[in-house]
């Protein structure tokens, strides 16, 4: 298998599709740096199942797809495709017949990549499964990417182990080790889970054998207390027969006095309301006359109030008139002291009006003399105040002067403190010694920074490996529950079916059973497990076939001398073979020549019409039926469809088949899904510790970044405050100097002014002296006529109050009078009126009293009738009250009767309703009436019963809880162990199974290590010597174990000792690593080679030893190389150049040298 193309699109540089022809197997690939050659490289890399932004030279999946130029705008899509030649069949398996294998990779902005071979979609797994074993791979020794060489030769030695095992091609075994190594833990699991259950159903087993010895003495003792409980329900039931008819009789004894009883009352009630109506007449008079006799009285009483108030009101009118004549005397003699007073007020006013005029003389003088007093005492206080004025401002003016200098002085004390101090902080600060600590943290903090950037990106870069792994393992996840889901439900529905398949065709007699199982033929096939039915023909041979489906297909006869009568078919399997009919229903079928023998007498047709057609032309043993199962003989039609279990057994069994097909190809999907999830799990947790330690280093990054920022930041302040607090103190003192100089000014000035305002007080003080007598002289005068208005004031106020008392009362007197006439003339009035009032109320009164003495006669003679009328009524009320007394008595003997009927009613009923209760509990327990009545005779007493029946019924009470189900729940259990037994059996021999097949595999993988291990040493040092010109170079394991041993590769040049394979030149170490590659394709050649830049580190004459090993080893190897050498060059035999003209966009040129030179030569 060689490679013969590749197609890209879209893949890094190369936006336009391009196709690399590699049609010999030395290609060069050629082209200036930068240009995109590499890109190649890693384009078959991707597209082999590279799953790492990293190894592809790349931050994230996406940058593999063209991200646009400057002329050019990015794609959405990126393809790769290799296109193999498999014409010798060098790829095995279901693939070995495809002369051209095309495997492509697809992906998307979004992230979804899709993998393709020969076409079809598939999965990333289906790629590299196809070269396990080849040498190819993603990450194989089979491509050599630029730094690979020295990363080989210096590889740990776990990695050089892996390149071993894919050159002996281990790593199919080792993959198979792994698969079978899952299986035997999901085993052993399942193997745990097994036995968990089964010693749980073994615990279940345990109780519910109790439980069931329980429900079967529960069943025993419920039947025993079922035949007392209807023994001793009969015997009441007879008991309560007899009390019923007794209290029948009874009742209708009650019955008949209750009736008697009650036509009596009936007749008192006749006489009781004879009795009422006539009493009711005899009220109604009554009331009459007694409505008379009380208006008789009420005109008497109305006649007896008019002359009350006749009498009453002449009182009044006396009593009235009499008040009338005192309050004319009082008022007479009111009005005369009214008057006596009125004159006394009149000659006072007299009297005081004349002293008013010399009292308002004396005040107008007074008021005259005090306000020329006031006015000589206000003119000395402005004398005064203006010599305190002359006082007070010098006073002022030195106080202020004073207290000034005492100010500068404190100031020009504290400007000399302030000045010293800043000076003494000016010496001590130096902000020139910060300036070198703080270029030296800079720097420091500028290479941080720079690390931080790089642990950021290489952050970013796994944090998106990791989320599209985290992606991946969703998906993964996914398709996995979704696998096993289905295979859970394909389960299930295979178990059903073979549980209907089992139950329609193995035998339910047990004696049959127990002689196939003796006979050795329990196992045997029934003969609808080896029909093979054309499609749509299953009901017609069904309804032939009908219940000989669950016939026993044999070898050869059993011995049947011991088989009970039953139900049993037997088919021989040794018949000779049988031509077929061709219209027979035979050649439908794959089937025992027995049992077509059966079908070769029924013709097949299509539907009824054919059928009725060839009727008139079968035989008498012939028959025809049509696909859906209508059989037809010639004078016979059979239409029934099959109602046994054996309905759609060949269906069923169809159906299990393609269950069990489906269900194998599932669990290779579920095993391969699996595989896929722990790749990508060890992926992930290989990822998240690689994310943890880079996050550790960029947050150790960010902490001593910060770290550095507070201190250079801290440092940077401190210069600036530094060297602004110098500036501040410099200008601080600069001020404070030309402070002091404007203090010592004006503390001489204040000087000055203060002397001057002390002067000019001591003059104002020496006048202020001569004026302060005459202030005495001048306050005195003036609260001495102060004094005397006052007084003067107060004597005139005095008598004008009098004055004026006396006036108001007068006015009142006179008030007074006026009014005490008027009220003398009303009352004269009044007086009058009741005179004549009197007179006539003497008039009517006579007539009043003889009207009184005719009201009294005639209220006598009504009198006396109304007494007869209520003598009469009290003689009929009596009467009725004794009538009514004795229908009470007799109402209470009849309620008495009553109470008797009913309490006999209630114990009849009583009596039928507990023998109607007790007759259908009698028929709840099932015996018969007659069977009971047979054993009354040899039952004991009633008491006896009881007693026996409540002894049963406490020992079911002893018994608890019963579980009546256990019976069947254990039998069920049983069943179950036997079966989860039978699992467990076949999970262990499974076990061992795998345990062995894994013995096998690391045996083959400890001889195939070995064996290439010693090839690829011996071949090593072959290679070395060729490259070298001689030296030495082997392989070393590095543990004794061939599973687990790691390898070292050993090198000493020619005519040198190297103690490690450290201390080797570049050139020595892509030499070595070229030696052991090439001892690894001699082993084992991969399809193809790919070189990048290899022969970079050599010089002209180890290039020279390089290509001839490669002209060498050409014959079994397709070698692709990019390189810049000329001598590698000229090796190439199909040369393909890449160019990039134009900025970012790859392009080819291919020149196929053999026929360049024939070109030339003809």
């Amino acid at each position: 298998m060689r490679l013969s193309k590749i197609r890209i699109a879209g893949f890094k540089s190369f936006v336009d599709p391009v196709s690399l022809e590699l049609q010999s197997n030395l290609t060069a690939i050629l082209g200036p740096n930068g240009c995109g050659k590499s890109n190649t490289i890693d384009a078959v890399r991707w597209v082999m199942g590279e799953s790492s932004a990293k190894h592809l030279r790349g931050a994230s999946m996406e940058d593999v797809i063209f991200n646009g130029s400057a002329s050019r705008k990015p794609v959405g899509l990126a393809s790769v495709e290799l296109i193999f030649d498999n014409s010798e069949g060098s790829l095995g398996g279901e693939y070995a017949a495809f002369a051209e294998i095309s495997v492509k990779r697809q992906i998307c902005r979004d992230g979804d990549s899709k993998y393709f071979l020969n076409g079809n979609k598939c999965r990333r797994r289906d790629i590299t499964d196809i070269f396990l074993g080849t040498g190819l791979g993603a990450r194989s020794y089979a491509i050599i990417e630029q730094g690979m060489i020295s990363r080989l030769i210096e590889a740990k030695p776990d990695e050089l182990r892996n390149t071993l095992e894919e050159a002996a091609g281990i790593s199919r075994y080792k993959e198979r080790r792994r698969e079978t190594e899952t299986r035997m833990a999901s085993t052993r699991e399942n193997l745990a889970r097994l036995q968990d259950v089964r010693d749980e159903v073994n615990q279940q087993l345990e109780k519910l054998e109790k439980q069931a010895k329980a429900a079967q003495r529960f069943r025993e003792l419920r039947e025993q207390a079922r035949h007392l409980e209807a023994s001793l329900l009969f015997q009441q039931w007879q008991g309560l027969q007899g009390e019923t008819a007794s209290q029948f009789q009874q009742l209708q004894q009650h019955t008949a006095a209750y009736q008697a009883q009650t036509a009596q009352v009936q007749q008192l009630d006749t006489q009781i309301e004879q009795a009422r109506a006539t009493l009711s007449q005899q009220q109604t008079d009554l009331t009459q006359v007694q409505a008379t006799y009380y208006q008789a009285d009420a005109e008497i009483q109305q006649l007896n109030q008019r002359i009350q108030h006749q009498h009453d009101l002449k009182t009044r009118q006396q009593a009235a008139l009499q008040q009338a004549q005192q309050a004319i005397t009082d008022a007479i003699a009111h009005q005369t002291a009214d008057q006596s007073q009125l004159d006394a007020c009149t000659q006072r006013v007299a009297e005081l009006q004349p002293q008013l005029e010399p009292l308002q003389a004396h005040i107008s003088l007074a008021e005259a003399q005090l306000n020329a007093a006031e006015v000589e005492l206000h003119t000395w206080q402005q004398q005064w105040q203006a010599l305190q004025q002359q006082v007070a401002e010098p006073t002022r003016q030195a106080q202020v002067e004073k207290a000034r200098m005492e100010q500068l002085e404190r100031q020009l004390q504290q400007a000399n403190q302030r000045a010293a101090k800043f000076q003494q902080e000016a010496h001590s600060l130096q902000p020139d010694r910060f300036s070198a600590d703080l270029a030296a943290l800079t720097a420091q903090l500028q290479t941080l920074q720079a690390a931080q950037h790089t642990h950021q990106q290489q952050l970013q870069a796994l944090h998106t490996q990791w989320q599209q792994s985290q992606q991946a393992d969703t998906n993964s996840q996914r398709e996995l529950a979704q696998a096993l889901a289905q295979r859970q439900a394909l389960y299930g529905r295979l178990a059903a079916l073979e549980t209907l398949q089992q139950a329609a065709l193995r035998p339910v007699d047990a004696e049959q059973q127990a002689w196939l199982t003796a006979q050795a033929l329990d196992q045997q096939p029934r003969l609808a497990q080896q029909l093979q039915v054309v499609a749509g023909w299953e009901c017609a041979v069904e309804t032939v076939l009908a219940q000989d489906l669950a016939a026993l297909c044999v070898a050869q006869w059993p011995d049947i001398a011991n088989l009970a009568p039953s139900s049993l078919s037997l088919l021989a399997l040794n018949s000779e073979p049988l031509a077929l009919n061709p219209q027979s229903l035979a050649t439908k079928v794959i089937a025992p020549t027995a049992a077509q023998t059966w079908l070769q007498a029924v013709y097949a047709v299509e539907d009824l019409t054919q059928a009725f057609a060839l009727q008139s032309q079968l035989a008498a043993h012939e028959s025809c039926i049509t696909r859906d199962g209508l059989w037809l003989g010639r004078n016979w039609l059979r239409m029934q469809r099959p109602q046994s279990a054996q309905a759609g057994v060949l269906q069923r069994q169809q159906a299990i088949q393609d269950l069990q097909a489906e269900l194998a190809c599932l669990e290779t999907q579920i095993s391969k899904l699996e595989s896929h999830q722990t790749q990508i799990q060890q992926a992930l947790q290989a990822q998240a510790l690689a994310r943890q330690h880079a996050q550790t280093e960029v947050n150790q990054a960010h902490k001593a970044e910060a770290d550095l920022n507070s201190r250079v930041q801290a440092l940077t302040q401190q210069v600036q405050q530094q060297q602004q607090r110098l500036a501040l103190l410099n200008a601080e003192l600069e001020e404070l100097a030309l402070q002091q100089e404007d203090l010592q000014t004006e503390h001489l000035q204040a000087t000055e002014q203060r002397n001057a305002a002390l002067l000019a007080l001591e003059q104002a003080q020496h006048a202020l002296a001569q004026v302060a007598p005459r202030q005495a002289q001048l306050q005195t005068a003036l609260q001495q006529q102060r004094q005397r208005l006052r007084d003067e004031q107060q004597q005139w106020q005095s008598l004008q109050l009098a004055l004026e008392t006396q006036r108001h009362q007068a006015m009142q007197w006179q008030t007074q009078l006026m009014r005490s006439a008027e009220r003398l003339t009303l009352l004269q009035v009044q007086y009058d009126d009741l005179q004549m009032q009197l007179q006539a109320t003497d008039e009517p009164l006579s007539a009043l009293q003889d009207a009184l003495e005719q009201a009294l006669a005639h209220k006598l003679v009504i009198e006396e009738h109304l007494l007869a009328l209520r003598q009469q009524v009290q003689q009929q009320t009596l009467r009725q009250t004794t009538q009514e007394q004795q229908r009470q008595q007799a109402l209470k003997q009849a309620e008495a009767l009553r109470a008797l009927q009913e309490a006999s009613h209630l114990q009849w009923q009583t009596s039928q309703v507990r023998e109607q209760h007790l007759a259908e509990q009698l028929a709840k327990t099932e015996f018969e009436i007659a069977q009971l009545q047979a054993e009354a005779s040899d039952l004991p007493e009633i008491s006896a019963l009881q007693q026996q029946l409540e002894q049963v019924q406490r020992s079911i009470q002893r018994l608890g809880a019963i579980n009546l189900a256990a019976i069947e729940e254990f039998q069920a259990q049983s069943q179950r162990k036997q079966y989860l037994d039978q699992q467990y059996t076949d999970l262990t021999t499974a076990l061992d199974m795998l345990a062995a097949a894994m013995q096998k595999i690391d045996r083959e993988t400890r001889r195939r290590f070995k064996q290439t291990f010693e090839q690829v040493n011996a071949r090593l040092s072959d290679m070395f010597g060729r490259l070298f010109g001689g030296g030495e170079c082997y392989l070393e394991m590095t543990s004794p174990d061939l599973l687990e041993t790691g390898v070292a590769i050993m090198a000493k040049p020619p005519g040198k000792r190297l103690s490690s394979i450290y201390l080797m030149s570049g050139g020595e170490k892509a030499l070595t690593a070229i030696s052991l590659i090439f001892a690894i394709f001699a082993l084992n050649p991969a399809p193809f080679c790919l070189l990048d830049e290899v022969d970079a580190p050599l010089d002209e004459a180890n290039v020279g030893r390089f290509c001839e090993l490669l002209r060498y080893m050409a014959s079994q190897v397709q070698f692709i190389f990019i390189t810049h050498n000329k001598t590698t060059m000229e090796l190439a035999e199909n040369l393909i150049g890449v160019t990039m003209r134009e900025p970012g966009v790859s392009r080819l040129v291919a020149v196929d040298v053999a026929q360049a030179v024939r070109l030339a030569n003809g």
